[in-house]
């Protein structure tokens, strides 16, 4: 049996109306640490979600590779900014961790793999599984002389939610058709600003042969926990990465796969963009308020604040129930992390700014 995603969203909206939010679980800690918003999930995607399990759509494995609707909708995406690709060639993964982790080790075993810089600390673990040789370097300086290998291009970049600078990217396109490089560009903290340049690195010249995308729907607000993300790309870097995908866990879970095609069909993007984006102006204020520097973020998860104690922020944060991010473990030492809040805006800014200022009375 089969459902088109307006029926299935039809019969969610005539559910949600009659149906609460659900609230945040009372916990004794503000996290302000994650890379993705969090929250709840809103009625409409827990309905959708609920009707796609009464209609027994979750009762089983899906096809392997994911949902067809899901996988059609990402392929019109891609195609939408440039990236013409097959439905087929796409496979939703179980959140963008397990995205990562496949994409490294399936197309970095034992070869050279190139980090612009700064490199997120996230792909760490899979290149030693893969007995990688890592080189790191500066995207805006002369690249590395050689021939062959992987590289993995972050924009938005997950350690400091800027987008890398369009001519920055047509010279590591350059590059990588002049050093025959398998590329994986993950796109995993979009959407941006829409004021913000975001080129997708598959859409330049030449890339499209030769690159692996890595998405996530995780930047709606509730859909974190659900663990859906997905990779798309060319035969030669994405057959590998399936392959090892399903080896390891089949398919994705189906009602994380109907709760993400309903954030496709229903989630309005512009709306939770501004509502995060006035959230994220709260807590730059309150920086500014505190003369802690912090870079101009293009993505509304979160700011990366720079601070040469970030261990001490932590820290003091810790001791005020708040929870950030620690550069020093994200790959970006020197900073911290602070997401936006997703649950009540004035505890959050209030603990904040009382950690900061335990911090700097220390």
């Amino acid at each position: 049996m089969t459902m088109s995603v307006s029926t299935l969203a039809g019969m969610a909206a005539r559910r949600a109306r009659a149906l609460r939010p659900a609230q945040d679980m009372p916990i004794g800690i503000i996290d302000l640490s994650s890379e993705f918003p969090s929250g709840s999930t809103s009625p409409v995607l827990r309905e959708s979600t609920i009707d796609a399990v009464e209609h027994h759509l979750c009762d089983h494995y899906t096809r392997r590779p994911g949902i067809a609707p899901l996988c059609r909708a990402v392929a019109s995406s891609l195609s939408a900014a440039g990236v013409p690709i097959d439905e087929n060639l796409i496979t939703i993964c179980g959140g963008v961790a397990e995205a990562r982790y496949v994409a490294v080790r399936a197309l970095a075993a034992g070869r050279n793999v190139y980090l612009p810089q700064p490199a997120p600390a996230v792909y760490r673990a899979a290149l030693d599984f893969a007995d990688a040789n890592v080189v790191t370097f500066d995207a805006t300086g002369e690249p590395p002389d050689t021939q062959g290998g992987l590289m993995i291009v972050s924009s938005p970049n997950p350690v400091t939610g800027q987008v890398v600078v369009p001519a920055v990217l047509e010279r590591l396109a350059t590059w990588a058709t002049h050093a025959d490089l398998s590329v994986i560009a993950d796109e995993s903290i979009g959407p941006v600003r829409p004021d913000a340049p975001f080129v997708r690195f598959a859409s330049l010249p030449g890339m499209a042969e030769r690159t692996l995308t890595i998405g996530s729907f995780a930047e709606v607000p509730g859909l974190g926990a659900w663990h859906v993300s997905w990779i798309g790309g060319a035969k030669r870097v994405f057959t590998p990465v399936r392959d090892l995908k399903q080896s390891i866990t089949i398919c994705t879970a189906a009602a994380s796969q109907y709760a993400a095609l309903s954030a496709v069909a229903e989630v309005d993007e512009g709306e939770i963009a501004a509502e995060y984006a006035e959230r994220q102006e709260t807590i730059m204020g309150l920086l500014r308020d505190h003369s802690i520097p912090y870079l101009e973020p293009d993505t509304v998860a979160f700011v990366v604040a720079q601070v040469a104690d970030s261990t001490g922020l932590v820290d003091a944060c810790r001791a005020m129930n708040v929870s950030i991010g620690d550069g020093a473990h994200l790959g970006n030492p020197g900073t911290v992390r602070i997401a936006v809040p997703s649950g009540s805006l004035a505890a959050a800014t209030e603990a904040l700014g009382s950690a900061i200022d335990r911090w700097k009375g220390q």
